[in-house]
C-alpha cells in the first residue's frame, strides 16, 4: 500500500490500516485521524502537519519520521518507535506513549500536556521548552536528555532516570520526582518550588540560583552538588545527604535541616535564620591521608584534571569543575595549563590563571583545596586530609534551632548566632573568630551576653 492508496481509502471511510508498510511515504499535511496503523511501518515518512488526532499507532516504526507540527493528541502509541524522530510544534495532548521508543527525537517545544510517557525511552532526546505539563513521566528514561526551559509544573517523574540531564531554567513547580535520578543534571536557575524529591539523588547535580522554596527533600541525596545561590527557605530537608556540597550564598530561611548531614559542607555566607538544624552534623570526621600521586606528563599530555572518574587525574571536591584543567605540551616543549572553564579558576604560584599559561619548573599550581606541583616532567598531587572542616563563615544563623548538632570542628568566622538555640550541641573544636552570639542559648543552657 502506497500513500495515495491510503488517503483514498481512508476517504472512502476505512479507519483499520494495521500493518501497513508505509516506509518514506509522503503524507504531509494528510487527514488520518482515528486511523488504525497498529504495527505499521512508517520509518522516515514526512507527516508534516499531518491530522492525526486521536490516531492508533500502539507498536508503529516511526524511527526518522518527520512530525513536526503534526497534530496527535489523543493519540495511542504505546511502545512505538519514535527514535531520531522530528518532532518538532507537534501536538501530543494526552497522548499514550507508555514505553514508547523515543531515543534522540527532537521535541522542541512539542506539546506533551498530561501525555502518559512512563516507562518510555527519551535518552538524549531534545525536549527544550516543550510543555510537559502534568505529564506522567514515572519511571521514564531522560538520561542526557535536554529539557531547558521546559515547563514541568504538576508532572510526575518518581523513579525517572534525569542522570546527566540539562534543566537549565525549567519549570518543575510542583513536581513529584520521589526518589528520581538526578546525578550530574544541571539545574541551573530551575523552579522546583513546592517540588516533592523525597529521597531523590541529585549527587554533584548542579542547582545554582534554582529555586526550591518549600520543596520537599527529605532524604534526598546532594552530596557535592553545587547549590550556591539557591533559595531552599521553608524547604524540608530532613536526614538529607549535603556532604561536600556547596551552599554558599543560598537562602535556608525557616528551612527543617534535622539530622540533615552537613560534614564538610560549604555554608559561606549562606542564610539560615529561623532554620530548625536539631541533630544536624556539620563535623568533619577523620580521614586517613590521601596516598600522594604523581603522573608523568612526558608521555601522557594532554592530562586532564577534574571532579569526573573519566579524567588523567581525579580531584574529587565539590569545589572542582568536572573537567576543570588541562595540561599540553607545546612545540617547544614546555607545559601549558588551561582552565577548562571552570567555576573557582586555576591559580599558579598564587596568580589566577586566565585562560592558560605555561607552567615553570617547580609550579605550584591550586585548584579547589587541592594542591599540586611540577618536578620536571612529573606532577605531583600533595599529600593531603582528604576531608575540609565545615564552612559557616559569615553565614546567618540567627535565631535558629541548633539543639543537639555537631558542630565540632565547624569554620564560624563572622557568622551571626544571635538568639540561636546552642542546647546540647556539640561545639569542640568549632572556630566562632568575631562571631556574633549574642542572646544564643548555649550547650550547657546558659545565655550568651
Amino acid at each position: 500500500m502506497d500513500a495515495n492508496e491510503l488517503l483514498k481509502r481512508y476517504a472512502a471511510g476505512e479507519r483499520d490500516f494495521r500493518g501497513a508498510y508505509l516506509v518514506r511515504a509522503d503524507l504531509m499535511f494528510a487527514e488520518l485521524s482515528l486511523a488504525d496503523l497498529y504495527d505499521a511501518d512508517l520509518s522516515c515518512a514526512d507527516l508534516y502537519e499531518a491530522k492525526l488526532s486521536g490516531i492508533k499507532l500502539s507498536g508503529a516504526n516511526l524511527e526518522n519520521a518527520h512530525l513536526c507540527r503534526a497534530d496527535l493528541s489523543n493519540g495511542k502509541l504505546f511502545g512505538a518507535k519514535l527514535n531520531f524522530a522530528d518532532l518538532y510544534r507537534a501536538d501530543l495532548f494526552r497522548a499514550d506513549l507508555f514505553r514508547a521508543e523515543l531515543s534522540d527525537a527532537d521535541l522542541t517545544r512539542a506539546n506533551l500536556t498530561r501525555a502518559d510517557m512512563s516507562g518510555a525511552n527519551l535518552t538524549r532526546a531534545n525536549l527544550t521548552e516543550a510543555n510537559l505539563s502534568q505529564t506522567n513521566l514515572s519511571d521514564t528514561n531522560l538520561s542526557f536528555a535536554t529539557l531547558n526551559a521546559a515547563k514541568l509544573n504538576g508532572a510526575k517523574l518518581n523513579t525517572a532516570n534525569l542522570s546527566e540531564s540539562r534543566l537549565y531554567d525549567a519549570d518543575l513547580t510542583g513536581t513529584k520526582a520521589e526518589k528520581a535520578d538526578l546525578r550530574n543534571a544541571e539545574l541551573f536557575g530551575a523552579k522546583l518550588i513546592e517540588a516533592n524529591l523525597l529521597e531523590a539523588d541529585l549527587r554533584n547535580a548542579k542547582l545554582s540560583e534554582a529555586n526550591l522554596t518549600k520543596a520537599t527533600l527529605d532524604g534526598t541525596n546532594f552530596s557535592g552538588s553545587n547549590l550556591s545561590r539557591t533559595n531552599l527557605s521553608e524547604s524540608s530537608l530532613k536526614k538529607a545527604n549535603l556532604v561536600e556540597a556547596n551552599l554558599s550564598e543560598a537562602t535556608l530561611r525557616k528551612a527543617n535541616l534535622k539530622g540533615a548531614k552537613l560534614c564538610d559542607t560549604n555554608l559561606s555566607r549562606a542564610n539560615l535564620t529561623e532554620a530548625i538544624l536539631v541533630g544536624a552534623d556539620f563535623s568533619s570526621p577523620k580521614k586517613e591521608a590521601t596516598l600522594e600521586r604523581k603522573v608523568s606528563l612526558k608521555h601522557k599530555c594532554p592530562v586532564t584534571l577534574g571532579r569526573d572518574s573519566s579524567v588523567t587525574l581525579q580531584l574529587y571536591s565539590p569545589f572542582v569543575s568536572r573537567r576543570h584543567a588541562t595540561i599540553e605540551i607545546d612545540e617547544g616543549g614546555n607545559y601549558i595549563i588551561s582552565d577548562r572553564k571552570s567555576t573557582n579558576g586555576i591559580f599558579v604560584n598564587e596568580q589566577q590563571v586566565n585562560d592558560s599559561m605555561e607552567l615553570p619548573d617547580g609550579a605550584k599550581i591550586r585548584i579547589g583545596p587541592f594542591t599540586l606541583f611540577l618536578r620536571g616532567d612529573e606532577l605531583e598531587l600533595q599529600n593531603q586530609q582528604a576531608s575540609q572542616p565545615t564552612c559557616l563563615s559569615e553565614a546567618d544563623l540567627s535565631k535558629a534551632d541548633l539543639r543537639n548538632a555537631n558542630l565540632s570542628g565547624a569554620n564560624l568566622y563572622r557568622a551571626n548566632l544571635m538568639e540561636a538555640n546552642l542546647s546540647g550541641a556539640n561545639l569542640r573544636g568549632a572556630s566562632f573568630v568575631h562571631a556574633n552570639l549574642s542572646g544564643a542559648t548555649m550547650p550547657d543552657g546558659s545565655v550568651h551576653d
